[in-house]
């Protein structure tokens, strides 16, 4: 079966039933992504290439002007149309001024809407086309990389989502879990429906059941009506249950029942309902180490233990480092100043690849977004990072003592460094291609690769540093 190419319409309501409608109504025409409430928008653009977004004005964290300017700078290319039952000249002169390109007044017909929609299609074109020929670092939907170990990752993946199997997710804190986890649900075969996600740390111990299962009215204190639970709400879709790690034993025996039985009792009911979920889960503890302690139950891990995905740190895949800081410095850098920030100073750029990144992936998000904040030219410098990142690089890069080496020691560290470094500069000038790359330096190819082998230089980090896709010369 060929991949769905169609443009992405992502469709913002906190009424379900809207949501319905528009998913119905732009069945033909595109993908549809659906979110009730403004984070959980925030959460499809910032991993789906959306071309158009259709959103309410009036919801209750945040209002469409709000993801109207989150989707400016996250995905500043895409059409928005706001959706309104409190339609005013303010508003729409606000919602344009902004950025909309049309708007819709509730209720509306739902075949305006639709060519209100095909018309943003149309404009959204070129972008389609664009991402559709031009080469790209995105290894899975919404993730970007172009080491090695995320290349075989991202093809592990999709074989899997290529399944229904449960799916286990386990990596260190920041790596990027959940986002895993709706590349999973986008190439699955439940990709129209919903995927929901919660964070069990999050929510107390004691209210998590509920959540998840929902309750019947008078079920407990507070219950003055009945309650689906994310199970429920899942149906057809996928449920991501986030630090697993941290759920209760009790609550663990009710999520092996449920995933035995396909059915779930709500809190305070005794009926069985019946639902149909892919279930995907996360945690950046050790479940094997856990289930040896008996702190978590065996028969869950032997549930879950269907597909398993170890996502590895950012430490383990430097050559990740420049792409995504790139990519968050384009995605991150305030809007208004009077300078634009380009790039990162080599000294930045050097120090990013140096640290070794505990918090990962959202570790250098937020340190990239801090050094737009601090900025004050058209790049990066040094002192805008995060201290703790330009301190340790500062460490790292300081010149060795070199009256502690014997002559002979001092001649064969400058002729390694001066080695390592000319062949990653020849590679990176050739992307990657050894075979060219050989011929500049004037060696054999053969001699190259063994030159690369010697000094640990790895000719795919630089393939795939400008977007070029695999099938070059070596």
């Amino acid at each position: 079966m060929s991949a769905d190419t169609r443009p992405i319409v992502l469709v913002v309501d906190d009424k379900v039933n809207m949501l319905r409608l528009m998913a119905k109504v732009l069945a033909g025409d595109a993908r549809v992504r659906t979110a009730e409430n403004g984070q959980d928008a925030i959460r499809v653009l910032e991993t789906d290439p959306v071309d158009v977004i259709v959103c309410d004005l009036r919801m209750p964290d945040m209002d469409g002007l709000q993801v109207l300017s989150a989707s400016k700078r996250l995905r500043p290319r895409s059409e928005f149309i706001l959706m309104t039952a409190y339609a005013s000249v303010p508003t729409a002169v606000e919602a344009l001024r902004l950025g909309a390109h049309d708007y819709l007044t509730k209720p509306f017909d739902p075949a305006v809407a639709r060519e209100v929609v095909l018309r943003a299609l149309g404009r959204s074109a070129p972008l389609v086309a664009s991402r559709e020929t031009e080469p790209t670092d995105e290894v899975l939907p919404g993730v970007l990389a172009v080491s090695a170990v995320m290349r075989a990752l991202a093809s592990l993946v999709r074989r899997i989502a290529a399944s229904d199997a449960t799916v286990v997710l386990l990596g260190e804190t920041g790596t990027g879990k959940e986002r895993l986890a709706r590349a999973i649900h986008r190439l699955g075969s439940r990709a129209n429906q919903r995927f929901v996600a919660v964070n069990c740390a999050a929510i107390p111990a004691e209210l998590l059941e509920s959540e998840v299962f929902g309750y019947a009215r008078s079920a407990f204190t507070g219950a003055t009506k009945e309650h689906a639970g994310l199970f429920e709400d899942a149906h057809r879709g996928s449920l991501f249950l986030d630090e697993i790690g941290e759920m209760g034993s009790a609550l663990q025996a009710k999520l092996t029942r449920a995933l035995e039985e396909r059915s779930i009792r709500r809190l305070g009911e005794s009926t069985e309902r019946p639902v149909d979920v892919r279930l995907i889960v996360a945690t950046h503890r050790d479940l094997e180490a856990m289930v040896k302690s008996g702190t978590f139950r065996e028969d869950l891990w032997y549930r879950l233990n269907v597909a398993v995905v170890r996502i590895p740190p950012l430490r383990e895949r430097p050559e990740d480092i420049e792409l995504l800081a790139s990519h968050f410095l384009h995605e991150r850098a305030p809007p208004g100043r009077t300078t634009k920030i380009e790039t990162f100073a080599e000294s930045a750029l050097e120090a990013l690849k140096r640290h070794d990144w505990p918090g990962n992936v959202r570790q250098l998000r937020a340190a990239v977004e801090r050094a737009c904040v601090v900025a004050t030219g058209d790049r990066v410098a040094l002192e805008d990072l995060p201290p703790d990142v330009a301190a340790a690089a500062a460490a790292a890069l300081a010149p060795p003592n070199l009256a502690s080496l014997t002559w002979a020691q001092a001649l064969e560290k400058g002729r390694e460094e001066t080695a390592k470094r000319y062949l990653e500069e020849v590679l990176r000038k050739h992307d990657g291609r050894v075979a060219d790359a050989a011929a500049h330096a004037g060696v054999e190819r053969g001699s190259f690769h063994r030159l690369m082998r010697r000094y640990g230089v790895d000719s795919e980090a630089f393939r795939f540093k400008r977007g070029h896709g695999p099938g070059g010369r070596t």
